[in-house]
């Protein structure tokens, strides 16, 4: 058996939940490890949606456009109901830049992100898999088998569990996957539609026969879906074109010929979870920790989201620079925001292919009036996109007086605004030299950001500021920011208020602490509990 040097972190499983801990963790200058028990990347489509709030923080690794380049933007989703129209969702409402649903293979989401990777220096290592780990309090030891049987011995600080559903790490800690398999059957095939159903969207189709959807990947490609399909699922092989012609047919109104199908399955929907994330140095993401219906495409979203609000806490750690308490707010934000998300698509989910017939007269009649309401489409579109998700329960939010609706726990909004950047470095400067830009653009994903909002001329808070944030001034960039000329005044002032106001963001892109000019004792001490003071000659 081979024994070599550790890395400080393993990471099992190289999907997106994956490879989205193992760039975060190059970025921050963390040795990793990733394994993947395939030979090699996957070819098929699986998740194809990605949602606004995961290109946002794309955005700021520098990926997002190369996705966008690639994928179709759905810019509505309509539902249909027993021949006619519903609902449709207008996603262009979405408050943020990525307006719309990106529908994008998988398979494409794997390879932009693993090509990032290797310019980070780290290469996914296909042929891999765990067979055994065992940790204690110094560390975990793992044995990987490699593709002819030769094993390998390893050590690391701590091990990312991202292996998926049928994960050996969960199950080798005793974790209930607590949930249920839905009765229903499933049919999946990537085609090509013609007929008159516009790209711009994707489709739903509720009928007393099941569910139906369609995701439009570019042209006339589309993904379909449906429940309940007729005849026995075959184990050998997936839909034909034939079968999926029959559901379509039968659950549609819109007349349309499918052609040239491409990847088909079947499949059941699990809908699971754990309750512990964290196990001693052990960490659980993706569809380890959850996995559910794919309805409002969440799942993926919600993998890779979960290793963006773990890997900058482990990292700070590993460096030095936080204390380990830190570690124990990835469960305190990601668990409830995983319930949520399970309890909701498989409410969504039951409801959209009900065969009741009371239950779908109700749906039937209901749904054009309730989203016909403003607020329910502002709502809708700004869960689906995950825009709403927020950490104001986590203790890592602390939420002093200031103005504005902004809360700790808060995703930074989509706004325009002047600023000054490393205002703790210029000193009292009468006229600071402004610069116009998107607020998203001043946020760096390995430090963090204070903005300091409605700063007034005379006053002695950026002296104060630079005095406090001395010990973490390599992982504090202070910016200050007012309205911008580009939009109005109005939509700042919601935000930020009109009295001075403190708002520190996390690497993730979510506010940390929030307060007033008076406010900066109580963020020296939010600072002191969670960083290590002395953090910036550590870093250096």
């Amino acid at each position: 058996m081979l024994t070599v040097s550790s890395p400080q972190v393993l990471i099992s499983g190289a999907g997106p939940t994956g490879i989205a801990a193992a760039l975060e963790l190059r970025r921050f200058g963390i040795p990793v490890r990733i394994i993947e028990a395939q030979e090699g990347p996957s070819k098929t489509s699986r998740a194809i949606g990605v949602q606004a709030r995961t290109l946002e923080e794309l955005e700021l690794r520098g990926l997002a456009s190369e996705f966008v380049r690639l994928g179709n933007p759905a810019k509505g989703g309509t539902i249909y109901g027993d021949g006619r129209q519903l609902l449709r969702l207008d996603f262009t409402r979405i408050e943020s830049r990525y307006n719309f649903l990106l529908l994008l293979s998988e398979a494409d989401t794997e390879r932009i992100m693993r090509e990032a990777l290797a310019r980070e220096g780290t290469r996914v290592e296909f042929g891999v898999k765990m067979v055994a780990f065992a940790q204690n309090a110094e560390g975990i030891t793992a044995t990987l088998e490699h593709t002819g049987g030769r094993l390998e011995e390893i050590s690391a600080a701590y091990l990312i569990d991202a292996e998926g559903a049928h994960s050996l790490i969960r199950t080798s800690l005793n974790l209930e996957f607590k949930g249920k398999t839905l009765d229903e059957h499933y049919a999946l095939g990537d085609l090509h539609v013609d007929g008159d159903l516009p790209v711009s969207d994707l489709h739903i189709f509720s009928s007393e026969y099941g569910f139906m959807g369609l995701f439009p990947l570019g042209g006339s490609h589309f993904r379909l879906i449906a429940s309940n399909p007729p005849g026995d699922p075959s184990e050998q092989a997936g839909p034909t074109l034939d079968q999926l012609q029959a559901i379509y047919d039968q659950r549609a109104h819109i007349p349309a010929r499918l052609r040239q199908l491409g990847w088909s399955s079947w499949f059941h929907i699990n809908s699971r979870m754990v309750d512990r994330l964290k196990i001693g140095r052990v960490f659980l993401g993706g569809d380890a920790a959850h996995i559910h219906s794919p309805a409002a495409a969440q799942g993926m979203n919600t993998g890779i989201q979960d290793m963006l609000n773990l890997v900058w806490k482990l990292a700070l750690v590993l460096k030095g620079q936080a204390n380990e308490e830190l570690l124990d707010t990835y469960q305190q934000d990601r668990f409830p925001v995983m319930r949520s998300i399970v309890a909701r698509t498989e409410e969504m989910t039951e409801l959209i292919e009900a065969k009741n017939p009371l239950v779908r007269g109700l749906f039937n009649h209901l749904t054009p009036w309730i989203g016909g309401l403003n607020f329910v489409e502002e709502n809708a579109t700004a869960r689906i996109s995950q825009l709403a998700l927020n950490y104001r329960k986590s203790a890592l939010s602390a939420d002093q007086a200031a103005g504005g609706s902004l809360r700790a726990g808060d995703r930074v909004p989509e706004l325009h605004v002047r600023a000054v950047v490393n205002l703790q470095n210029t000193g009292r400067r009468v006229r600071p030299e402004y610069e116009e830009g998107r607020l998203f653009s001043l946020l760096n994903p390995t430090r963090f950001t204070l903005l300091v909002a409605n700063l007034k001329e005379a006053s002695s808070l950026s002296a104060q500021l630079a005095n406090v944030l001395e010990p973490w001034r390599q992982l504090i960039a202070v910016v200050q920011v007012e309205a911008s000329s580009i939009e109005p005044k109005k939509k700042f002032r919601e935000y930020f208020g009109t009295i001075p106001s403190l708002i520190l963001v996390r690497p993730d892109a979510y506010i940390a602490f929030r307060g007033n000019e008076h406010s900066v004792t109580k963020l020296a001490e939010y600072l002191r509990h969670w960083l290590s003071p002395g953090a910036h000659q550590r870093a250096a």
